[in-house]
């Protein structure tokens, strides 16, 4: 689930508000960077778990037999679609999603308003009319999960402002997080069974990685700051902007002083970043600016990387 670019992109985060600050405090930084990673797998669960609460809210508040009207038998087959969902119960008999569970970071029936009205916008689209114009098999109870959960995460309105308002970091998480949710998907489809990821392939070493590009920013930064000025004539601080001036200052942290890193994977992901989150020129002048002192280096031999090829 975690991947090294949100490693990267949670640390920049962290060091961008240090940047101007004096008595900045290396393990201060390093521990909200990790709080922030280790977030990610109960934010995980949250969006999992908004299927089995809809369902189970649905169930509730809106059963069609309970209609003052004749429900129609659309509305009987749409409402055994969510409430008899074979996917959004197994997720309630997941031994990781049910510890969750009694302490949620985010208790969906406290915002049931919020969740039915996402349900609603969801019935005005394209994909629930297809989903729901015959009456469902097993099969389509998954078309219909997969859809559902694409929807909130990639075209409501509502669930992302909802989000942004829970957790900062929602941007750089929710993509990370359908990536996941799309594994969940295949696995079941193939075995019936709700395999939540765990967040980290290896805890130890992805939190290394974090530990490391702090400690050696508050190492190296004087000097990488006196190189950055040398390759940029003419562009005093105030004219680069401080996201694009961290994130060169970041990758040439790990040209001089991350030997396992190749040098092709530092500059694709900092100007991926880039992309990300600044304005509209900066991966060309990230770009630019890092294959400049690339070359340079290499020419002074001041790169040095432990494995062949890492150098590029």
């Amino acid at each position: 689930m975690l991947n090294r670019r949100l490693i990267r992109i949670k640390t920049f985060q962290a060091l961008f508000g240090e940047l101007g600050q004096e008595n900045s405090r290396p393990s201060t930084i390093i521990s909200n960077v990790k709080k922030s990673i280790r977030g990610m797998g109960p934010n995980l669960k949250t969006i999992l778990g908004i299927g089995p609460e809809l369902s189970h809210y649905l169930a509730v508040e809106h059963n069609p037999s309970e209609f003052k009207y004749k429900p129609t038998a659309s509305d009987i087959d749409t409402f055994n679609i969510i409430t008899q969902n074979s996917f959004f119960l197994k997720i309630r008999e997941n031994e990781v999603y049910s510890a969750y569970e009694k302490t949620p970071t985010l208790d969906w029936q406290s915002e049931r308003d919020i969740m039915f009205l996402m349900y609603r916008e969801f019935k005005k689209t394209d994909a629930y009319s297809e989903l729901t114009s015959s009456y469902p098999t097993n099969y389509d109870h998954l078309e219909f999960v997969v859809a559902f959960y694409k929807y909130l995460i990639l075209d409501s309105v509502e669930f992302e402002q909802l989000m942004e308002d829970e957790n900062i970091y929602w941007y750089d998480e929710k993509i990370p997080i359908l990536k996941s949710l799309e594994k969940i998907f295949e696995d079941y489809k193939e075995s019936a069974e709700i395999k939540i990821p765990q967040l980290f392939r290896n805890e130890k070493e992805d939190l290394a990685m974090a530990d490391d590009i702090v400690n050696k920013y508050f190492e190296h930064k004087s000097a990488l700051q006196e190189e950055i000025k040398k390759y940029t004539p003419g562009w005093d601080s105030d004219r680069i902007t401080k996201v694009d001036y961290l994130l060169i200052l970041m990758a040439l942290l790990e040209f001089q002083h991350m030997p396992m890193i190749p040098v092709k994977v530092t500059m694709n992901e900092y100007i991926e970043i880039a992309k990300m989150y600044s304005t509209p020129k900066s991966s060309k002048f990230v770009n630019g600016t890092l294959d400049k002192i690339l070359k340079d280096w290499k020419e002074k031999g001041l790169i040095s990387k432990l494995g062949r090829g890492l150098i590029g």
